[in-house]
């Protein structure tokens, strides 16, 4: 072998073994990412959005991020509320925004992200695209979008959705401008298939644009659960995952690639993504599974204003040990139809060019040196940190930029609903808010409606609490358990705040009205308050006052500076203690829990009770460590 070849081998032999390591360190890698729920699809300007979103990953440790970022966008890709969320024991947030009532009609989006999640350029971050539109002018500016879906079936039929306001022509040409087949009046706003099947590249006209469709470069058999290509023997792997997991890697040799069927038993959708040696994404694509669940939800079908209907999930397998549940308005088919289009990588905006990110392709282009670390620890270190999202998740906040029409049928609907509420003056709920840690214990004021105030109360209820004379006699100082060793002793002075916010002084909260209060935490174990991360200010315990409605932050106009948290929020939910006024609210969000939470495979949530007739969808998602399900039933509800 002369001294060439022998270089040449040794570097063959290097590309082998580099490759390899790639390979080893992308399964190896600690991957997360949120999946995000919103409780409608459409809203008007005005409206309120209530979301919430779960982190998953791919391993147990506790190297994970604990602080969300929200941003949510317009339709022109403008952000129009922006806020940071401390991560609840379940590792969730959720919460409430107002979209402007100046906004105009569009394809409006939310995003969730982590800092880590900046680490790679055009990681695939959570996003939920939904409708707005604003009755002044519920038609969006701009051209008609025409959207195609991706088939990588052998010969497959065409399949395509516009959202032009009239029915258009559609032609369908080979490559070589031969007509195929020509479709008059094709109906806007739903799914339609040619009736021509092919396997080879063509064009679609419409509205006098032409665009062009590429042939498949692989092909995936279900039945086989394989991909198959005629492009060759190449260097190239076949990598199929989510977006927080990776769950098989294979090196292609030969047309057709076999995949380990029993690995996606349990899902209901896994994403496959072919790269090239260097790592480049050549092809993508996402397999829809058959629906399935591992148990079952069980509520009534019908039901009435002001009666309970109680919920009922059981037979769920172990790795799910918690989850939400949202009873909401059913939309319109026509909405919820497109706003699945505009969420699912397998439907591509031809009009728009739109480039999906990719959760392979992005772990190949690290744009921080040295990586930034997870937030697990977000308030003991926490440093004011923003990024670009247009630059650095370009994919994810591109503007939609195409217009659409809401049929008259569900603009009407939605603007009714307005009406109703603006002459009755029906205001929106107020939120509780939730705690992002877990306390040691929390005593709720409901169950103790005898006491006459907050401090005969403490005195007679909380016995990890002591109250103490000051040295001047003129008042009370609190001290909380120190367990730190066997005999427990009273003389740690712990951190005092009412809905995260620093009363002046201890006589303030004093005068605080026991009706208003909802629930009080107590943290006094020292690996209870670690745990927080909130650093040496609440080294020696933490008690926290909830006040309903949120009522002290309302009723005083606190100023920022009093915010113990900075600038990040906590979860908050829908307060629902006025239910039962017999008021009809036409709130389109009529229950939400998001402290569900499993033993043995079941859960009972609280009743539902709603205030407002109509048809209902009552979804519960179940969550684990990796995985989720989902599970929805319809109700329908008297007056």
């Amino acid at each position: 072998m002369n001294f060439k070849a022998l270089i040449l081998a040794c570097f063959c032999l290097f590309l082998h073994f580099h490759s390899f390591g790639q390979e080893s360190a992308l399964k190896n890698a600690e991957l997360e990412n949120f999946l995000l729920i919103t409780d409608q699809d459409a809203y008007l300007s005005g409206d309120r959005v209530w979301f919430a979103a779960k982190l998953l990953k791919n391993h147990e440790t506790y190297r994970y991020s604990k602080l969300a970022y929200i941003a949510v966008l317009d339709g022109s890709g403008k952000p129009i509320h922006q806020e940071k969320m401390l991560l609840t024991g379940q590792d969730m947030v959720y919460g409430d925004l107002f979209i402007p009532e100046t906004s105009q009609s569009g394809v409006f989006s939310i995003v969730v992200y982590s800092k880590w999640m900046s680490n790679f350029q055009d990681f695939p971050i959570a996003k939920k695209e939904f409708l707005v539109a604003n009755p002044n002018s519920p038609k969006p500016e701009g051209e008609p979008a025409l959207f195609w879906e991706q088939i990588p079936f052998e010969n497959a039929p065409v399949s395509f959705y516009h959202t032009s306001d009239r029915p258009e022509v559609v032609e369908i040409q080979d490559k070589s401008g031969k007509t195929l087949e020509v479709m008059e009046a094709v109906a806007p706003m739903q799914k339609t298939l040619s009736k021509v099947k092919l396997s080879e590249g063509y064009r679609l006209l419409f509205r006098n644009t032409e665009y062009s469709i590429e042939p498949e470069k692989w092909y995936w058999d279900p039945a086989e659960f394989s991909l198959s290509s005629n492009l060759g023997q190449r260097d190239y792997r076949v990598v199929t995952h989510s977006d927080w997991d990776i769950l098989e890697e294979v090196r292609v040799n030969g047309p057709k690639t076999l995949l380990k069927k029993d690995l996606y038993q349990n899902l209901n959708s896994f994403q496959i993504s072919v790269v090239k040696g260097s790592g480049e994404l050549i092809w993508s694509y996402q397999v829809q599974l058959a629906a399935r669940n591992s148990g079952q939800m069980q509520i009534s079908s019908k039901g009435k204003t002001g009666e309970e209907l109680q919920l009922d999930l059981f037979g769920f397998t172990a790795q799910f040990d918690n989850g939400i549940v949202l009873a909401s308005e059913e939309e319109d088919a026509q909405i919820t139809d497109f706003v699945e289009i505009l969420n699912h990588p397998n439907w591509k905006n031809l009009s728009g060019g739109n480039k999906e990110s990719n959760l392979i392709s992005a772990l190949g282009k690290e744009v921080e040196s040295p990586l930034l670390l997870k937030d697990y620890s977000p308030m003991f270190d926490y440093k004011v940190w923003s990024t670009d999202i247009h630059s650095r998740f370009k994919s994810s906040v591109q503007p939609s930029d195409f217009t659409f029409t809401v049929s008259e049928q569900v603009l009407e609907q939605l603007i009714n609903r307005k009406v109703y509420r603006d002459h009755f003056e029906i205001s929106e709920e107020v939120v509780e808010l939730q705690s992002p840690f877990t306390a040691d214990r929390v005593y709720y004021l409901q169950d103790y409606g005898e006491f006459p105030d907050l401090e005969s109360l403490i005195k007679e209820i909380v016995p990890q609490v002591r109250l103490k004379k000051t040295s001047n006699g003129t008042g009370k100082v609190i001290f909380i358990a120190n367990t730190d060793n066997e005999n427990v002793k009273f003389n740690k002075k712990p951190l005092i705040l009412v809905d995260f916010y620093r009363p002046l002084s201890l006589e303030e909260v004093w005068k605080l009205d026991i009706l208003s209060l909802d629930r009080i935490e107590l943290y006094y174990h020292r690996s209870t308050v670690e745990s927080t991360n909130l650093g040496e200010s609440v080294g020696d315990g933490l008690i926290v006052f909830y006040t309903k409605n949120n009522e002290y932050f309302l009723k005083n106009n606190l100023p920022k500076e009093r915010y113990f948290l900075s600038d990040v929020s906590v979860p908050r939910r829908p307060d629902y203690s006025g239910t039962n006024s017999k008021v009809i609210s036409a709130n389109p969000l009529q229950f939400l829990e998001s402290g569900l939470t499993f033993n043995r495979g079941r859960s009972k949530s609280g009743n539902l009770l709603f205030d407002t007739a109509g048809n209902w969808l009552v979804e519960a998602w179940l969550f684990g460590n990796s995985e989720f399900e989902r599970i929805q039933k319809r109700v329908e509800i008297d007056p």
